[in-house]
């Protein structure tokens, strides 16, 4: 009976020992034979389709014996998608790129396999999973952009709390039900300031649109003075001549970080873990540079200087703790986003 407790227990460590450990490539000759049997791809993506196709390309050109594609939508769209097939038993996605939240979300039913990437051996230890899940391809940051033909900088508000003045009300385009951005006050502000910043942010009439890269687009059209935008959104229009600028000493900055996973029922295991290697070596990481994005390949800088400074008050969102919160963060969004 003792022996048999023993066994039990040897056999439970050795259980918990073998989940714990991230699992490695087993040589990319081993996985272009196995490639070359599936000959597909299918990748599920937040990205959008025109910085798709350019890293699709890329990869295909490489690999020319694998077709693939990519499905694309937003984040919370992709993301339940992804769920909903699963339960589902339907078995399309390869390769999904949503936040690193929603893979955590993934985690927890077992949705996602561990893959430890050779080309994200260097990435720094915030950049990946702990336990081998997701590894973060580019993030991006959510500033307050402006419009600078209908608001000069100098009379630009400089914080959240200069920008619950009277004067901003009806002036300030949201993405609605933006709980990203609210959890990202809470992570960084606490849950009592938090909330009082989002009943101050409720009372301003805020115009709330869908869509992150339309939002900067209509600011750049002049049809609201200011909007919370994606940065590289921004730097992408600005750089293009489109009167637009962002605020940099909003605090927090909320950051959003990317999840790039391997479905656990993958149809083609060999294509998706040869795709993240090519995704996430510096070859692809030049790519991704070009999108506007901070990549998170450590030796490829981002595109643009402004990004490249460290005095922003940056607030990664924590994966845990996000998927955790959803749905507390997505009723306090649906309070202050919403109406």
């Amino acid at each position: 009976m003792v022996m048999e407790k023993f066994s039990a227990a040897v056999l439970a460590a050795i259980g918990l020992l073998l989940i714990s450990v991230p699992v490695f490539a087993q040589g990319e000759d081993g996985l272009i034979a196995g490639a070359k049997k599936e000959g597909q791809l299918v990748w599920y993506t937040t990205t959008a389709q025109t910085d798709n196709k350019v890293l699709l390309d890329a990869f295909m050109k490489k690999y020319p014996f694998i077709r693939a594609q990519s499905i694309r939508a937003g984040g919370p769209e992709l993301a339940e998608k992804f769920i909903f097939e699963r339960r589902a038993g339907k078995y399309i996605a390869d390769v999904i790129r949503v936040l690193d939240f929603d893979v955590e979300r993934f985690k927890r039913e077992n949705l996602v396999a561990r893959y430890q990437s050779p080309s994200a051996e260097k990435f720094s230890p915030d950049m990946k999973d702990p336990e081998g899940y997701w590894t973060t391809d580019d993030y991006t940051i959510k500033v307050m952009g402006y419009n600078t033909k209908l608001l000069a900088a100098k009379d630009a508000p400089k914080s959240w709390s200069d920008l619950l003045e009277p004067k901003w009300q009806g002036k300030v385009v949201v993405e609605v039900l933006d709980y990203r951005l609210y959890a990202g006050w809470e992570q960084r502000l606490g849950v009592e300031k938090a909330t009082k910043l989002a009943e101050g942010m409720a009372r301003q009439k805020l115009i709330l649109r869908r869509g992150a890269s339309q939002i900067a687009e209509l600011l750049a059209a002049g049809e609201s003075p200011m909007a919370q935008a994606y940065v590289h959104h921004l730097e992408v229009l600005k750089a293009k001549g489109a009167p637009v600028d962002w605020i940099r000493t909003f605090d927090p900055l909320v950051a959003l970080r990317g999840g790039l996973a391997i479905s656990s029922n993958a149809p083609h295991t060999n294509a998706a873990r040869l795709f993240v290697d090519f995704y996430l070596s510096k070859e692809g990481a030049q790519i991704i540079r070009t999108w506007g994005k901070v990549p998170g390949h450590p030796d490829v800088e981002p595109f643009h200087k402004a990004l490249q400074t460290k005095e922003l008050k940056i607030q990664f969102l924590e994966p845990k703790l996000t998927a955790q919160n959803y749905s507390h963060y997505a009723a306090m969004a649906k309070k202050t986003f919403y109406r």
